[in-house]
This record gives structure tokens, sequence and C-alpha cells, in this order.
């Protein structure tokens, strides 16, 4: 049976960070330090996420892929205007989809030309789209993302504010618009939803993701090795993750079905 963690960032702090990056770690972290915490844990299948400090140069992430490819995927940062046959290399190179992370960006216009050709290549390419985004870019974003056949992933329970919660307006109205038939949320990094009253957030969150039909939708990703968060641990964000579930069979399903359904992870490894 495939274990699998959909979130996870390797990098090092050697590597040109962008000019506009909000956070540049000091630290490196490999393919083998991941893999290590992965049999630690005792998951046989990870996905890395391409950190946003490194912008559109997926080559650290895609060499650790290249070295470990029957146990390692990846959702890439691009351009707009990448060609097809650019997407169909980094396909080969085990790429399923690509990420926007909007936090501290302006929402873009996807009903821009420039995106909408994006668009149809992702969808030639039966990839899936990764928002991290706040709940009032999330609903401006998910109805135009409706009109294409992708998979669209919601990072982090949808990041609502902390403070207004689960209650607020845009967190509502996102809710409404979820549909089991094209929508992901990774019900990760709790952290991320206040302080003090994140695992809290996260619950009340749950609660009403089930509530939506939502419960074969779900993911789970460590989000290793917490950027920003570095007192974090991969084990305190897995034992957590099951407090906040509090349900041993769905966290299986998570773990497990839900997991591998999107990424297509299948054959087990041998740990």
């Amino acid at each position: 049976m495939c274990y699998m963690d959909t979130h996870a960032h390797v990098f090092s702090h050697k590597l040109k960070f962008i000019d506009s990056a909000r956070y540049t770690p000091e630290y490196t972290v490999t393919a083998e330090d991941y893999l290590r915490e992965l049999d630690r844990y005792g998951f046989t299948h990870g996905v890395l996420i391409q950190p946003s400090f490194l912008g559109e140069d997926n080559r650290y992430m895609l060499d650790a892929i290249a070295a470990h490819p029957e146990r390692l995927k990846g959702v890439a940062v691009i351009d707009k205007q990448t060609e097809l046959h650019t997407l169909q290399a980094m396909n080969e190179q085990g790429i399923v989809g690509i990420r926007l992370n909007l936090i501290g960006k302006p929402c873009p216009d996807l009903t821009e030309a420039g995106w909408q050709a994006c668009l149809e290549r992702m969808e030639q390419m039966h990839w899936q789209i990764e928002l991290h985004a706040t709940p009032d870019y999330l609903i401006q974003l998910l109805p135009i993302l409706g009109r294409y056949d992708i998979d669209v992933v919601i990072d982090h329970f949808g990041r609502f504010d902390p403070i207004k919660g689960v209650n607020s307006p845009d967190y509502q109205q996102l809710l409404e618009m979820l549909s089991p038939a094209q929508h992901w949320v990774k019900v990760s990094a709790y952290y991320r939803l206040g302080a003090r009253s994140g695992i809290q957030n996260a619950k009340e969150a749950l609660a009403l993701l089930l509530e939506r039909g939502m419960k074969t939708q779900l993911i789970w990703g460590s989000d290793w090795p917490h950027t920003q968060h570095d007192g974090m641990s991969f084990e305190t964000a897995l034992n957590t993750f099951k407090e906040i579930v509090a349900d041993d069979e769905l966290v299986k399903q998570i773990l497990t079905d839900n997991n591998a359904r999107l990424f297509g992870f299948k054959t087990p490894v041998r740990l």
C-alpha cells in the first residue's frame, strides 16, 4: 500500500533566489534528507513542490526526482508562456502540475489570452494546478478554472484568515464553490492558520469540508521542512494531522487512496 506525502520541498541555500522572495532559507534540504523522513515514518512516496523563492528554476527539484523516480514526483513553477514541448519534457521528468503561490502577489487574470493558452496546454497534459491563495483570490479563480478539465488543488485548507476563521464570507463562498468533480483540498499546514488557533481552525474547516462532500478529495502533505516555521518537525505535522482528523479510517484513506488517486502512484516501494 502506498503511503504518500503530497507536499514537501528540497532546495539549497547556495542557489540563486528570486529578487522578490519574501523568505530565503539559510540551509539546504536534499532529496536524501527528505527520503530519510519518509522512511522514518513509513511513507513510500512523496511529492515535491517547487519553493516560491526559487521561482521558475525547477532544476534542483528535477534533479531530486531524477535520482529517485520510483518514489518522487513534482509540482513545478512555470511561466505561462512555457511551450507544450517543454511541458512534455517536464512530464517525462516526473512533473504532474504547476503551482501558483499567490500569497503577497496580485491575483492573476486567468481570462487573459496568455493564461488561457497555458490552461489549454495543461488540459492537454492532464496536469493539475495547485493554488496557494487566500479565499478572496480563490473565489475569483475557481469559476474560470471550472471551464477546463483540470484538477484544482487548494493548499492548506484554503488559507483563510486565522482571526476571521471559517465563518468569513469569502471562505463560506469558497466552500459553496467546491465540487468533488474537480477540486482537492490539502488538509495540511494547520500552523499557517494561526499560531495559537491553527489546530481549532483546522478542525472547524475539516468539518465543513466533509459536510460539502469532499471526503474523497482531501489530501495531506507534511509541508516539510516547514519554511518560515522552522521549529516544526515531520513527526509533529503528521501527529497533529491525525489529531485534527480524529478518525483512523479517514486518516488512512487520505494518506493512501486519496493521495494516490490524484498523483498516480500505484506500486508500493520496499522500504
